[in-house]
């Protein structure tokens, strides 16, 4: 975790849990800001006008975004640095730590995080509801490679073949990912806790609503459902200005890039496919954790 985490760490670990919390934990780029605006929607009465008056991070605020940031860019976000206090809000979260706007914030609260469970206060799942979503390591490690190359444009200098070797041997912020994920992955049947793939959101999106809305208890018709789909369908998401944040006011930088499954295929060479294989097989070896992309139709998995 960067540095500046362990001023915040315990803040975090101790943070009063409310019942009518909703929380969506993900490693980064897995699907957090899709599963963040289907949840708020589903909350709040499938408002879409009102979803496109406030950017997703006021509606549904990350906690531990103040931890995330280095203490050397602080005041380079205070100067509006490459315009990034127009990304993710850092200028409010560099003014007030973000675990205490969230702390302070009126009930009911969506909390976004990227901290593993093992980081988070101890009575999360037996207070609030709890939605992880997980996606194949190998698409994560691409969209967390352009995520970093679109925060710092001008300082990131790597290539993606580094970043991967980087990922790979856990030295990039929120890693481990496997452990990460299947920390939530053993708690998956805990009444609190809904587990998604990242891929079974693409493969059928409305099977997913259907899913999430069972979980929190919310009755919708097929019809509003299909509504809610064609909002959160790829090209309407990449259009939406408060999901799709940008780092510079003309919008020249888009968060929201591909939206797909596999495309880790272009990015990949050969020796780093082997690696790969060798990461997933040593890391998945004695869990019961299954990504889809790594399962056939009879529910073989590869890696197990």
């Amino acid at each position: 975790m960067p540095g500046a985490f362990r001023k915040h760490a315990e803040a975090i670990y101790n943070l009063q849990v409310r019942p009518d919390d909703i929380w969506v934990i993900t490693f980064p780029r897995s699907g957090t800001t899709w599963t963040q605006e289907m949840v708020w929607l589903i909350e709040n009465d499938l408002d879409f006008a009102g979803a496109k008056k406030q950017p997703l991070y006021d509606r549904f605020p990350m906690l531990e975004t103040t931890a995330q940031i280095p203490e050397i860019a602080v005041e380079l976000i205070k100067a509006n640095f490459m315009n990034l206090g127009y990304f993710q809000g850092l200028n409010g979260a560099v003014k007030v730590p973000s675990w205490k706007s969230v702390d302070e914030a009126p009930s009911p609260r969506f909390i976004k995080t990227h901290l593993p469970l093992s980081l988070l206060p101890p009575s999360l799942l037996s207070t609030a509801k709890v939605i992880y979503v997980a996606r194949d390591p190998r698409d994560v490690a691409v969209s967390y490679y352009y995520l970093h190359k679109m925060v710092a444009k001008s300082l990131m200098r790597s290539t993606f073949t580094h970043f991967w070797d980087i990922f790979r041997r856990d030295l990039l912020p929120w890693t481990p990912i496997i452990e990460h994920t299947n920390e939530a992955w053993e708690l998956r049947h805990h009444k609190n806790m809904h587990f998604v793939f990242y891929e079974d959101m693409l493969k059928d999106l409305p099977k997913v609503i259907r899913g999430v809305c069972q979980f929190l208890d919310r009755d919708y018709s097929e019809e509003q459902i299909r509504r809610l789909a064609d909002h959160l369908s790829f090209n309407s998401f990449k259009k939406n200005k408060t999901v799709n944040n940008t780092t510079n006011e003309n919008g020249e930088i888009q968060f929201i890039r591909k939206g797909e499954a596999g495309g880790w295929r272009t990015h990949f060479d050969a020796k780093m496919e082997v690696q790969a294989e060798e990461f997933l097989s040593t890391r998945l070896k004695g869990l019961t954790l299954k990504y889809p992309s790594l399962c056939n139709t009879d529910g073989e998995c590869t890696y197990l």
